[in-house]
């Protein structure tokens, strides 16, 4: 099978689980984020330790989904516990064989790249609606694929502007392939797109617009930013598990970034 349609393949699927996972239900999208924030903690954590392993990892993968369910278990008690996490993991990367304090600085960083903003998201989607004997907070499936369709236009858009019109490199150090023409192709056709959004998923439109400028702007960030970190360690992708597509970091670098933003956005304006 070729590249071509290996990676067809592969990307019907993905868009199928993504939006499948993302429209059944509450719990189908955490199952979603969850799996996300597992795969992309473990080629995180494999790419900045160069494939070595060690328990400090997988404590903090599993802090990391903790993270992300975070809605469902939060109490009081987690203020305290909280200040443990960073001695415990001091000991353990004391006591492993890379003593190094830049250890301690990848392993919070994953959290900070990855679980938290998926957590933003998950929170964010979330909306207080109006009973008849009391308020609800109700899940809003329509807003979370909103943001993926948002980034997936973007990247679309931005990678066929550069084709066509592309000529100034942005950061031909750290992404070679990106250009100002592609950005702002990306950015203007997406801003157009996200009208068309908003009417369908009943968001109003000047938000989306907003919306639509955070995810391009911030998603071309998230781009260059996994590119830089693909370059200091000198891989190609971050993984394997979606064949011809790379790995979850490669699929998911330009939400993760944005996601603080957009969170923001629904949070502040709807």
């Amino acid at each position: 099978m070729n590249n071509f349609w290996q990676r067809a393949i592969t990307g019907v699927f993905f868009v199928g689980a993504v939006c499948g996972l993302t429209l059944y239900n509450e719990f189908s999208f955490l199952v979603l984020l969850c799996t996300i924030c597992l795969f992309g903690l473990l080629e995180y954590y494999k790419i900045v330790f160069k494939g070595q392993f060690h328990y400090s990892q997988i404590l903090f993968v599993v802090l990391g989904i903790g993270v992300v369910t975070l809605k469902y278990w939060y109490h009081d008690w987690v203020v305290y516990l909280l200040p443990v996490i960073f001695p415990i993991a001091a000991f353990i990367v004391l006591f492993s064989k890379n003593r190094e304090w830049k250890s301690l600085t990848y392993l919070f960083s994953g959290l900070f790249y990855i679980a938290f903003p998926l957590l933003f998201f998950y929170v964010s989607t979330f909306k207080l609606e109006a009973a008849q004997e009391s308020p609800q907070t109700i899940y809003m499936p329509l807003l979370a694929l909103n943001l993926f369709v948002l980034i997936w236009c973007s990247d679309t858009f931005a990678y066929l502007s550069g084709k066509l019109l592309g000529k100034n490199k942005m950061f031909e150090a750290v992404s070679p392939g990106k250009t100002w023409e592609g950005f702002i192709g990306g950015l203007l056709l997406t801003c157009g797109f996200s009208v068309l959004l908003a009417h369908y998923f009943k968001i109003p439109m000047q938000v989306n617009i907003i919306v639509a400028l955070c995810s391009v702007i911030f998603g071309t960030l998230g781009d260059l930013v996994e590119s830089m970190l693909k370059r200091e360690f000198k891989i190609k992708d971050s993984g394997n598990i979606l064949p011809g597509h790379g790995g979850i970091l490669d699929r998911f670098d330009a939400l993760l970034i944005s996601l603080p933003f957009t969170a923001l956005c629904y949070y502040l304006l709807l």
